[in-house]
């Protein structure tokens, strides 16, 4: 299969790979982590003026109608430079109302989302709740004309940032069932909700999220009260195949400054890339990451031909999460002490490849969920079989 890019996305690969040079370099990457909210509101005006909120979003409204190849090439960028931002909970916000939103939520929602003045965080994973969605307890309570929502949630991306949060709660059914489950667009500035930052190993910001007897209007929900668990699967499986992208453009910029460096660093008067040894950890990294930008193309291109992916896409994160894993232990290695200095730009790759190595499952959650596809296609076939 081939997945060259056309002109057309090769314009659009150039664009997004000048913008990120040119405005997200790693001076301004360091400043962003030092800043109290990570968060730059001309930057993020910046990418709406390139258009990357509405992607994926139909021309009629205010996107561009383009597919997830687009979104791969440009999550492969942001991935060569390591940039963080709101953009991905957005894009994953998105994607659930692009799957599940009424006409009505479409219209007054996307065009926000298109223009840059409504940002989304999903609110979705618990205490003990990360990989198995059907086991959430946050609780919406009918209320009058409403609901009253009431739990805890973590790791949500860019809270402070987000003008609404998509709470993934139940409004029916005891946790692990697989009805009950509801979306709710929430406005972040509501009363009873407190949120606390989080320690992690990447540069990004994240939050525990409480809501304390939160009161939420009935149209606030997306899509149907109590159905909302299939939808959240969508997007959050389309955003599995997404991420992969992310993590292979930071592993090919690894390759990339590895590479070079070795071709610069001269030991026992030679260029350390004459070695033989070195020679192999440059191509077993080579292999890596072309194996994992494969393996992710192939999932976005059966998304873009409405093809079912739910294999392609656990096959692509379980390879990708380990291959990228192994190229950024390799290019620590390779480059020496200077590899662990933080003053080296390698540190932002590996902690943003271990994070989303973790982010929608690592490799064992994805094996599992490959083997459970397999299983079921195995039963039945032999159903099948048994039937003739």
């Amino acid at each position: 299969m081939d997945f060259a890019l056309n002109d057309e996305q090769q314009l659009f690969r150039d664009s997004a790979r000048r913008f990120l040079q040119e405005q997200c370099h790693a001076r301004v990457l360091r400043e962003l982590e030092k800043s109290p909210f990570g968060f730059s509101e001309k930057l993020w005006q910046g990418m709406v003026k390139q258009g990357w909120t509405g992607i994926i979003v139909p021309e009629r409204y205010g996107g561009s109608s383009l597919g997830y190849l687009e979104l791969g090439v440009l999550l492969e960028e942001i991935g060569s430079a390591a940039f963080d931002s709101p953009f991905f909970a957005n894009l994953i916000a998105t994607l659930a109302m692009l799957v599940g939103g009424s006409a009505g939520q479409k219209e007054q929602f996307l065009p926000a989302v298109v223009d840059g003045t409504m940002i989304v965080s999903p609110a979705v994973e618990e205490p003990g709740v990360s990989y198995e969605l059907r086991f959430v307890s946050t609780r919406a309570t009918r209320s009058g004309g409403g609901y009253r929502l009431s739990g805890r949630k973590m790791f949500v991306p860019y809270a402070t940032a987000a003008s609404h949060l998509l709470v993934f709660a139940r409004t029916g059914g005891a946790a692990g069932d697989k009805d009950g489950c509801t979306l709710l667009l929430v406005e972040r500035n509501s009363p009873g909700i407190a949120l606390a930052p989080l320690a992690t190993i990447a540069p990004d910001r994240q939050f525990q999220v409480d809501f304390d007897d939160v009161v939420v209007p009935a149209e606030a929900v997306v899509g149907q009260a109590g159905a909302a668990l299939p939808m959240l699967e969508d997007a959050y499986g389309k955003g599995t195949a997404l991420i992969c992208a992310e993590m292979v453009g930071g592993a090919a910029h690894q390759l990339a400054v590895t590479a070079e460096y070795m071709k610069q660093r001269v030991q026992f008067d030679r260029p350390l890339g004459t070695f033989q040894a070195v020679q192999h950890h440059l191509a077993d990294m080579f292999t890596l990451v072309q194996g994992s930008r494969w393996t992710s193309y192939q999932a976005l291109d059966r998304l873009d031909r409405n093809m079912p992916a739910t294999r392609e896409i656990a096959i692509a994160k379980a390879f990708t999460s380990d291959a990228c894993q192994r190229v950024a232990a390799l290019a620590h290695q390779l480059h020496g002490g200077v590899g662990v200095d933080m003053e080296n730009d390698l540190q932002f790759y590996f902690r943003r490849a271990k994070a989303m190595e973790l982010k929608f499952g690592p490799s064992p959650v994805q094996l599992k969920r490959l083997g459970e596809q397999l299983e079921a296609g195995a039963s039945a076939r032999s159903g099948s079989e048994d039937g003739f």
